[in-house]
């Protein structure tokens, strides 16, 4: 049960940007250590591409650095060479910087109590359009506040972002950074690939779970209707794995519970029935966690 729930308008921005990460791998052309050239690697494709007329480079030991600079924005690419490929970069680290005082950007509120935020709200567009975002719905998700500063740090997929807003006057806020960094798999087989909106609550009796209950993006649950093909084992005390079989074919679902708070979410799957626990579990930090 995979749900690709786009949460609010800004949540699939960013889910969007998320996704760009993962697929940013690069072959560079370097002489004398200076970039030359570079070319897309989508899957088994190769596609040439000229370098950027606003980009600047440094390339240093395994990683190349790319600048890009626009009227309102900068962003700054770090590619890390492949442990097995060193031709082969992959993006792991991306920040973009905003000037908050440029106009026809989108603005937010923030309800912040005893130094918690507790709602948001965007504003967008010419005819100043708004809605209003229930923070508690917002899964794999954490606010803080700090000064003038509120900072959304989510996890989708493998990729952590932490988006932080400023403000000017006490009440209306601007993003003006947002960091992407990449969670590396090591040499894990289950690699981290979080769904936010796909979460569940089970009952367990021992270490046997007797029942598996969806939840909702509101938070509310349903119950997860037995099948014969379906089943759940806690694999290690906050952990469960879901097993499904389709006649010869085997998958697998991994759920995890990192805050405590009773609700599993999606942290991984796969083919077949080996689960690479240990690996897993070292792709995910206590940050990652607590967010989970």
């Amino acid at each position: 049960m995979r749900d690709h729930h786009s949460g609010y308008d800004f949540q699939a921005y960013a889910g969007q940007l998320a996704d760009e990460l993962a697929l940013g791998d690069v072959r560079f052309t370097i002489g004398d250590g200076q970039v030359t050239g570079l070319e897309r690697v989508i899957g088994s494709r190769i596609i040439a591409a000229g370098l950027p007329a606003n980009a600047s480079f440094v390339v240093g030991d395994g990683t190349v650095t790319q600048t890009l600079v626009r009227a309102t924005a900068t962003a700054t690419l770090t590619y890390t060479a492949d442990t097995n490929d060193k031709a082969l970069y992959h993006l792991t680290r991306e920040v973009r910087s905003y000037d908050t005082a440029a106009p026809d950007t989108p603005t937010y509120r923030f309800a912040i109590s005893a130094g918690r935020v507790t709602a948001m709200s965007q504003t967008f567009g010419t005819a100043d359009r708004s809605h209003s975002v229930a923070v508690d719905h917002l899964p794999a998700s954490a606010f803080e506040v700090d000064g003038a500063d509120v900072t959304q740090t989510t996890i989708r997929g493998n990729t952590l972002e932490t988006l932080r807003f400023t403000t000017t006057d006490g009440a209306t806020y601007k993003l003006a950074s947002e960091t992407l960094s990449a969670v590396p798999a090591g040499t894990a087989t289950t690699v981290l690939d979080v769904e936010p909106y796909e979460r569940m609550r089970f009952t367990f009796s021992g270490a046997a779970v007797t029942h598996a209950e969806a939840v909702k993006t509101d938070g509310t649950t349903i119950a997860v209707p037995r099948h014969p093909g379906v089943t759940y084992a806690q694999a290690a005390p906050g952990y469960v794995v879901e097993t499904i079989t389709r006649g010869a074919h085997t998958f697998y679902e991994v759920f995890h519970d990192g805050s405590g708070n009773g609700i599993y979410t999606a942290v991984a799957h796969g083919t077949g029935t080996m689960v690479d626990l240990a690996g897993l579990q070292a792709q995910i930090t206590e940050q990652i966690g607590m967010l989970l």
